[in-house]
């Protein structure tokens, strides 16, 4: 528990700017009890959402996390420009995150919605459009992104491919960081894999890891992972598996560090918590194989939660008390 409390204090007094793909996301719940026979279709019902829920979600989420465990926290991405991005920057607002969400009238905000009936998940609509964001846009990214590195003891690159991401934004802004000796830590998809090298932790899951080296395999440990390691380019690679935790390297030496045995309700944002919390220790001076294990157990939390949730610290000091 004294590990827990020095990195939440830690937390208490970072500053660190998430930046990357934001979102909404729309959990809309129904009920078969309250729905009625459909006049169309005899063998189909009519559902009403008795509760709609919406918050961040992606790099959005991933900043959420951070702002809910007190750390003083930036977003850097883009919306489109219309209604939803009006409710984006408000959410972050609701949260206490400092953003910088600028318009793109290209596209419209992304929205994920998110259909439970019975609390049981349905179905996924996305809402989107994620081609790489224009020269132009390219640079009103860039330039916000050196204004606001001065105040960050941390930076955090969330990709969800959405078109935030272009090689010479993510290489730009991982050379400021390392000018500033500022840590950059990437939660990445396969795509865009190559545009990160050079970051400080490269954190993809297991179904990623496989994608970005073809040769990834859990019963060769040591092999997959220093093979990841070299394609990924950073300095230390952190996989997430799942309830079973998180494999991490560091190009030399590889360890297995173990979940927490839970029931989980809903994996989905679980990668958010778990990248905000390796960041967190890290920032605390904590190993990659410490900082991972405190990512394991606030992951371990989250995932009993329903939808795209976050924690406060007074949760991760009552469940470590007991």
């Amino acid at each position: 528990m004294k590990a827990i409390e020095d990195i939440l204090e830690a937390a208490r007094n970072s500053r660190i700017l998430v930046a990357g793909d934001v979102m909404i996301d729309v959990y809309d719940f129904c009920y078969t009890a309250q729905s009625r026979p459909s006049p169309e279709l005899p063998d189909k019902r009519v559902y009403t959402a008795h509760r709609s829920e919406r918050m961040l979600g992606g790099a959005g989420n991933l900043a959420a996390n951070l702002a809910s465990l007190g750390v003083t926290t930036s977003l850097l991405s883009i919306c489109g420009d219309d209604g939803n991005a009006v409710e984006a920057r408000r959410l972050c607002e609701a949260s206490g995150i400092v953003h910088s969400i600028h318009a793109d009238s290209s596209r419209p905000t992304t929205i994920k919605t998110r259909l439970y009936i019975d609390d049981l998940y349905i179905l996924r609509r996305d809402d989107e459009l994620s081609h790489k964001v224009s020269l132009e846009q390219a640079k009103v990214i860039s330039d916000s992104f050196a204004k606001i590195l001065d105040q960050a003891d941390a930076v955090i690159l969330s990709d969800y491919n959405k078109g935030f991401f272009t090689l010479p934004i993510a290489q730009s802004m991982i050379t400021l960081c390392r000018e500033r000796a500022i840590p950059v830590i990437v939660d990445l998809k396969p795509p865009n894999a190559s545009c990160f090298s050079g970051a400080t932790v490269v954190s993809p899951n297991l179904k990623e890891a496989g994608e970005i080296f073809a040769g990834f395999d859990l019963h060769q440990k040591e092999s997959s992972l220093k093979g990841l390691h070299d394609v990924l380019g950073a300095e230390m690679v952190a996989v997430t598996i799942g309830g079973q935790g998180i494999l991490i390297c560091d190009g030399e030496s590889v360890a297995h560090v173990p979940g927490r045995k839970v029931v989980a309700v809903d994996p989905c944002g679980c990668g958010d918590t778990v990248r905000a919390c390796l960041t967190l220790g890290l920032l605390a001076g904590r190993s990659l194989a410490e900082a991972s294990s405190f990512a394991n157990y606030a992951a371990s939390l989250v995932v009993q939660k329903l939808g795209t949730a976050t924690l406060t610290p007074e949760e991760l000091l009552k469940e470590s008390a007991v």
